[in-house]
């Protein structure tokens, strides 16, 4: 084999020359290139890193390679929604200085985050990332130092409450390719002239942050995170378009912490005033605080065994409040201002819970009254109507008289407990309250709704007037029965009322004036304990017989209103009440009590003064039975006074005493009956009873003489000598006819009387069984009075489908005889009619009294009767008719009038129809007869002044035919009447000098004169109004061709005066000239009927002796300047 075999290899088959492998070349290549590969990456980094030993390298050709990187990737198929670009950025790495340990730095400028269409959405001018050293070895990014200056950065919360960039497009759910990013290394925070707003689409609103400065370093003790520094927070808050109706709202926060030598970390944070209802949208709860607060507090950090960071231990806030309202516990109070200091303290936190203790350790909030609504008329278009409209309006402004309260001051103080803060409702604790002065109408103002609701509910609603004092309530706080929420669990204390109106059962009215102490008992259960005061009352009971308010005093007493947690509350009343009879049967009387409401009293007009105690307890509803209520009084009544008792007999100066429950009432007693000494016993019974029985029964003895009968109105001092008995023995009974028996024992009396007359020892019954239904006599029996020259005896006729009739067939007493017949129809609207036929009929002693006993110089009196007038007195009544002929009838001892025919026709309101017809002493008549809804009245007297002269009302008089025709106003209820007097001429005999010496100031009237103490009246027109009694006359006009006059003025007919004005015109002929002239003539002569010059003149004094008197001077004061003087 030669050399040069052993260079090649020969294939044995094919015999080909394979030359040999070059392995060693392709290795080293292989070497070579995984050399490049790391080495060079190593070289660069390592000349970077040797770059950075000299100072900070500009990598931003480096990073541009790899921007923009995406952020926040697109929908499917579309670009990114953002990008970052980053203009400038450089590193440092201070490790020849800090060692090799020590970060590196990467400072950024001109930072962008570019949208899909390539706009700057959010801009950083500069920052400063410190980043770990080792962790960028292993591909990931470890942050210990971030420093960030002018930031620009847009948010949006989506309907989802998700926060993201605010970028246009969809989003993809992608994020970008940055690496993992840890904090765990971070040393410190820098944050300057930082800008954010957040859109927030759930809320519409725009919160826009601005500053945002901070400068924070994270602590570490016992391996629990916290950081100390300093941060200052603005925020504002507006809509986002008009569209959305929620309130601008700023906030400014300000804190600043430090790590102390005990190793706790101590925060002192400041918030400016601020409106946490402009964070509504952020938490609803807050809209119930409109009131700016402002807070400055300190919370203390420590490390505590279950979480990775530091949790706070304690807590003290001073909190300002200001003017605004704040609703809580279900109501709404109006603050002025306000200060309070709360001091919390919480435990450690373990798996039972978080426990927490917060007390109030000062409250005071000057509080304002709520505002109320100013009703603004406000015109509407085409209508004369208007419409209101309320708005927000401070409190009304008290009276002038009365001394306006400042507005409250509530004050607090109280601590609660939390076993676990994640149910911030499970608290338990107490809370007192104090409240200044303040009027009790406006109690419900200040006292929260939910706040011991039934005790509030009560107390504002019945409470209406006076001063609360010395307020002091404690409230328990605890959960409600869902263990969720806070409720009050308990309430003491109470208050001083001064000068309160308590309505301790509507619609009475209430006590007033009381002084009283209020106490809570417990949530359901109020105690009253009360002096002084008094009870108003309403007399608008009939048998009271008398209308207007009175009161009772109250005497110490006390009232206790418990179930306040229920819808119905039970009042118990202990009360004294002192004060007029009259007032204690008014309150008896209430519809509410059910006790003389529904069991009127058997007599009326009640006088005297009565002593009262009582206990009464009764559900405070709207509808109480008498099964609900229990009651237990005591009556003593003193000076008593009882109206129709029994023949319409009044019972005076008795003494009484009363007990009274819910079944009855009994009394007795004694007093004087019409001023006749009476003994009185009876009793009424409010339970039901059988048909058959008696609901009241009183018996009454009266023990007659001369001198108590006398003082009863009748004076038979003169005529009855000696003594009787009276008994009157009156019943209600049950589905039956009332009873009252009447017997008059006058067998030891001596009686002398025009119209009859016995002696002594002379047996005299009177005696009468009468049956009353309604206080309508339906049945009389036994009617007789029989004695020496006096017999009557009646019986009623009942008969079957006839009208009931009490007939007298013939009667004698005195001078009067005649017979006379009753008819009393059953039907109520079918009239009592009453048919008298007489010879002699005298009636003196019911128009008159004993004329001897008259007062000296009384005026004689014309008086209308009320049935005549037409006015309506309370309700219809049962029509009557009144049948009359009498050939004499006495209205007095020696005056009578003859021939007389009347007939009355009353329809149970006012006389419908009337005739009534006389021959004697003059020829007259009057008639009434119905015209629609007015009466027409025509009175014809041929001759006036005879009539006037005959009856003794005056002999100045002579002459004159009167006509008086005029209508009733029925439509009115007073009925009033207008018509006019004219008379016929006449003569005025004895005329007064003054009248004379006018008449003579004109010749015509001087010549023609025939008597010089006689005045010819030719002419007399009176227009007349009529009402209550009173004749109205206006633009009266009489006199002559020689002498005018005009009158004016009233008339009272009861009293018998007259107060009548007028002028005196002289040479009327041509005196009242001026006044025709048209425009002018009411200025030349100013009464109707008057003229130019006049004399004032005046007719006062009684109808049948006036005084009359002139003023001359008046002549000198033509036309209108006579009424200006």
């Amino acid at each position: 084999m030669s050399g040069s075999g052993q260079d090649r290899d020969e294939h044995p088959a094919s015999g080909i020359v394979v030359s040999p492998r070059p392995r060693r070349r392709w290795g080293r290549r292989v070497l070579l290139a995984a050399g490049a590969m790391v080495g060079v990456p190593l070289l660069a980094g390592g000349g970077v890193l040797l770059a950075m030993l000299a100072g900070p390298v500009d990598v931003t050709p480096l990073v541009h390679l790899f921007l923009p990187v995406t952020v926040e990737g697109g929908g499917h198929g579309q670009p990114p929604r953002g990008r970052l670009d980053v203009g400038h950025a450089q590193l440092r790495w201070n490790s020849l200085r800090d060692g090799l340990t020590s970060p590196v730095l990467l400072e950024l400028t001109d930072v962008r985050i570019l949208d899909a269409q390539n706009r700057v959405a959010d801009s950083l001018a500069s920052g400063a990332i410190a980043l770990d050293a080792l962790p960028l070895f292993r591909g990931g990014l470890s942050l210990t130092d971030l420093r960030v200056t002018g930031a620009q950065i847009a948010l949006r919360r989506d309907a989802q409450g998700n926060i993201d960039l605010d970028l246009p497009g969809e989003a993809s759910g992608k994020g970008g390719g940055f690496p993992p990013i840890g904090i765990k290394h971070l040393r410190r925070l820098v944050l300057a002239q930082t800008h954010m707003v957040l859109r927030d689409d759930v809320t519409g609103q725009v919160w826009t942050v601005d500053p945002v400065d901070a400068d924070l370093t994270p602590v570490v003790v016992k391996r629990r995170h916290g950081l100390s520094g300093a941060l200052t927070l603005g925020m504002t808050g507006a809509p986002a378009d008009s569209a959305t109706s929620v309130l601008p709202v700023s906030l400014h926060l300000s804190a600043r912490g430090e790590l102390s030598a005990d190793q706790a970390l101590h925060w002192h944070v400041t918030l400016d005033p601020v409106t946490p209802a402009g964070f509504v949208s952020l938490a609803p709860e807050l809209k119930k605080v409109q009131a700016p607060i402002g807070l400055d507090a300190d919370v203390i950090l420590q490390a505590g065994k279950r979480a990775w960071y530091m949790m706070p231990r304690e807590a003290v806030a001073h909190i300002a409040l200001g003017t605004g309202e704040i609703r809580a516990a279900g109501s709404t109070l109006y603050p002025q201002n306000g200060q309070a200091t709360l001091h919390m303290t919480l435990g450690e936190q373990t798996k039972a819970g978080w426990p927490a203790h917060l007390s109030l350790d000062s409250f005071a909030v000057q509080l304002r009254p709520p505002p109320q609504p100013v009703v603004v008329p406000v015109a509407q278009e085409g209508s004369v109507q208007s419409a209101t409209t309320s708005f927000a309006a401070s409190a009304s402004t008290p009276s002038s008289n009365e001394t306006p309260l400042p507005p409250p001051v509530l004050t607090a103080t109280g601590a609660v407990d939390w076993r676990d803060l994640a149910v911030p409702g499970a608290m338990t604790g107490t809370l007192d309250t104090g409240l200044s002065d303040v009027p009790f109408d406006r109690v419900a103002d200040y006292w929260p709704a939910k706040a011991a609701k039934g005790a509030r509910r009560w107390v504002s609603r019945n409470i209406t007037a006076g001063t609360i004092e010395n307020v002091h309530v404690r409230l328990g706080i605890g959960p409600d029965r869902t263990g969720k929420s806070p409720d009050v669990v308990s309430v003491s204390g109470g208050l001083d009322g001064k000068g309160m109106d308590v309505h301790w059962l509507r619609p009475i009215a209430p006590i007033k004036g009381l002084d009283a102490h209020l106490e809570f008992v417990d949530l359901k259960t109020i105690r009253i304990d009360f002096a002084h005061g008094y009870q108003p009352t309403t007399r608008t009971l009939a048998s009271v017989g008398t209308t207007g308010s009175g009161r009772l005093e109250v005497q110490p007493g006390s009232m206790i209103i418990s179930d306040l947690d229920k819808k119905d509350q039970i009042g118990t009343i202990e009360i004294g009440l002192n004060g007029d009879l009259r007032d204690h049967f008014a309150l008896l009387s209430e519809q509410r009590l059910h006790i003389l409401s529904k069991h009127p009293l058997p007599f009326d007009h009640p006088r005297g003064y009565g002593a009262v105690h009582f206990t009464l307890s009764l559900p405070l509803i709207a509808s109480v039975t008498t099964d609900q209520m229990t009651l237990n009084g005591h009556a003593h009544l003193t000076h008593v006074h009882l109206g129709n008792v029994a023949l319409q007999r009044n019972v005076d100066g008795g003494t009484l005493d009363s007990d009274v429950t819910m079944h009855g009432m009994t009394f007795t007693g004694g007093g004087v009956f019409s001023h006749i000494p009476a003994d009185v016993k009876g009793m009424i019974d409010f339970d039901r009873v059988a048909p058959g029985q008696a609901v009241d029964h009183i018996v009454t003895h009266l023990h007659l003489t001369p001198e108590t009968v006398a003082a009863a109105g009748i004076p038979v001092q003169d005529h009855v000598s000696g003594r009787a008995e009276l008994q009157v023995d009156y019943s209600v009974i049950k589905q039956a006819h009332d009873r009252l028996a009447l017997d008059l024992n006058l067998k030891q009396a001596g009686i002398h009387i025009p119209l009859w007359s016995k002696a002594p020892g002379q047996p005299t019954t009177v005696h009468a069984d009468l049956q009353l239904e309604g206080g309508n006599i339906v049945s009389a029996s036994g009617i007789r009075a029989q004695g020496p020259d006096l017999d009557v005896n009646g019986e009623a006729h009942l008969r079957p489908g006839r009208v009931p009739e009490l007939d007298v067939p013939a009667f004698r007493v005195g001078r009067s005889t005649g017979s006379a017949t009753l008819f009393l129809p059953k039907r109520t609207w079918e009239p009592i009619t009453v048919r008298i036929r007489a010879n002699d009929l005298d009636l003196s002693p019911l128009v008159e009294t004993n004329t001897a006993a008259e007062p000296a110089g009384k005026a004689t009196t014309l008086h209308v009767p009320q049935a005549a007038s037409g006015k309506v007195s309370g309700p219809p009544q049962r029509p009557w008719v009144i049948d009359l002929k009498a050939d004499h009838i006495y209205y007095g001892r020696d005056k009578r009038i003859g021939g007389v025919d009347a007939y009355f026709d009353h329809n149970g309101v006012r006389i419908e129809r009337m005739r009534f017809a006389m021959t004697e002493p003059s020829v007259a008549q009057v008639d009434i007869v119905p015209d629609g809804n007015r009466r027409k009245l025509v009175a014809d007297i041929p001759d006036f002044g005879q009539l006037l002269d005959r009856m003794g009302v005056t002999d100045m008089m002579v002459g004159g035919h009167a006509v008086f025709h005029g209508h009733f106003d029925d439509q009115q209820p007073t009925a009033p009447f207008k018509g006019a007097l004219k008379l016929s001429p006449f003569t005025i005999r004895h005329a007064p000098g003054a009248l004379l010496v006018a008449r003579s100031l004109s010749i015509y009237g001087w010549l023609n004169s025939r008597d010089h103490s006689e005045f010819e009246v030719q002419r007399f027109e009176m227009p007349v109004k009529f009402a209550d009694g009173v004749l109205h006359i206006r633009d009266g006009r009489a006199g002559n061709g020689a002498l005018g006059a005009t009158l004016e003025g009233p008339v009272d007919l009861d009293k018998g005066t007259m107060q009548l004005s007028g002028t005196i015109v002289p040479a009327f002929a041509i005196n009242e000239i001026p006044g025709e002239i048209p425009g002018v003539g009411h200025l030349l002569a100013p009464e109707k009927g008057g003229g130019l010059l006049a004399v004032k003149f005046a007719l006062d004094g009684r109808i049948d002796k006036p005084a009359f008197s002139v003023e001359p001077l008046t002549i000198f004061l033509p036309g209108i300047l006579r009424n200006m003087f």
